[in-house]
């Protein structure tokens, strides 16, 4: 006794294939690549929205970490910096990488405890 009007519909299955991952990767980081730029945005703007300069304490913050590790590296233990360059824009361009390391490995392993309970389903 089956009812007739009734319709029974299927969920999309997601069929994942090993190594199509890599091939795709940079075409669809570019074919999405508005999303990315509205999530980091959106990332930002949370982030900075309670401070009071704002997004300003974004540019601020490595400056003044730069010019203090400057004055610090630079004229307090007078350690010497190799070719012409600004002992500030190599002290900065070190910083770029070991910035991007550490936020990374501290933003997923929040992520990690934010998220130990797995997705809410219904």
């Amino acid at each position: 006794m089956t009812d007739s009007s009734f319709t029974h519909t299927q969920e999309p299955v997601l069929i994942i294939e090993p190594g199509r991952t890599e091939k795709n990767y940079w075409n669809d980081l570019w074919r999405y690549r508005e999303l990315f730029i509205v999530l980091a945005w959106r990332d930002v703007s949370v982030r900075y929205k309670q401070t009071i300069i704002g997004f300003a304490w974004a540019l601020l913050r490595p400056f003044l970490t730069m010019i203090v590790f400057t004055v610090v590296f630079g004229r307090l233990a007078k350690l010497p910096s190799d070719g012409s360059a600004p002992y500030a824009l190599l002290i900065f361009a070190a910083m770029l990488p070991w910035t991007l390391f550490s936020n990374a490995l501290s933003e997923s392993s929040n992520n990690l405890i934010d998220n130990t309970n797995g997705p809410i389903t219904s």
